[in-house]
């Protein structure tokens, strides 16, 4: 007897639902332009799926918002810690935003951090902070809504400590398998996870949240754009892909 096909299994639970469920997506680690990016884009542009892009404040290429502007996409910049620095000690996980680092000066670069997205990307920025390694301390959570903050998003399970004043949108599905060959994890384990998460929300009643599916463009090989094209294709008339102001209004 063999396995049952994840994509089959998707697509039944996906017929069990009487409304459209919602997804978004959001890319991390966005600096410049670069051919994987510009893949992502065509991809997006050319399915209509909305985009947050998670850029790195301190390393902007000079032009990258104009070029990011020129895709026919629906994109909007976010805030991907400030230089995607690891800060953390010998042998913690790595942290750009943890409570090691003092408080002002991290308070500092949330602000610069904002400033300089905002800057660059006009109306297509938003104010959602997105930490580096989906990790941030006590103390730059506390500090995010006086630096203008509307939103936190990290990994779910929550990488974060209790977040009060400001709404959280932590996506839930990475596509890649950074514990393993740092490709593509696997149709079984994305697309099973999605279809866990679709019937979860399903079964629970809350079907109008949305699930956000997470990438990294910089490190996708051919089977995670392969399953970019069969994740759109399959959802294209069966979900509701949304962008990051309508995930964040679909939070509740």
């Amino acid at each position: 007897m063999t396995d049952p096909d994840p994509w089959q299994a998707l697509r039944d639970e996906l017929g069990r639902w009487s409304t459209a469920p919602a997804l978004w997506l959001r890319d991390d680690d966005a600096t410049g332009p670069v051919p994987a990016l510009d893949t992502l884009l065509t991809l997006c542009a050319d399915r209509h799926i909305p985009l947050c892009l998670a850029v790195v404040p301190g390393s902007l290429a000079p032009g990258f918002a104009d070029w990011v502007s020129g895709y026919a996409a629906d994109i909007s910049a976010v805030p991907h810690g400030f230089t995607h620095t690891n800060h953390a000690p010998a042998g913690a996980k790595k942290a750009e935003f943890g409570d090691h680092r003092d408080a002002v000066a991290m308070a500092s670069e949330l602000r610069q951090g904002l400033d300089r997205v905002a800057a660059a990307f006009g109306d297509a920025s938003r104010p959602v902070f997105v930490p580096p390694w989906n990790r941030i301390g006590a103390r730059a959570t506390a500090a995010l809504a006086a630096a203008g903050y509307r939103a936190l998003s990290t990994k779910a399970p929550p990488g974060h400590p209790p977040v009060t004043g400001i709404t959280v949108i932590d996506v839930e599905i990475d596509i890649i398998d950074w514990r393993g060959d740092r490709g593509y994890a696997g149709d079984r384990e994305v697309v099973g996870l999605l279809r866990d998460r679709l019937a979860a929300l399903r079964q629970q009643g809350k079907v109008a949240r949305s699930i956000g599916i997470l990438t990294h463009h910089a490190v996708h090989d051919p089977a995670a754009w392969a399953f970019l094209e069969t994740l759109f294709e399959e959802t294209a008339t069966k979900v509701r892909w949304l962008s990051v102001d309508d995930a964040l209004a679909a939070t509740g």
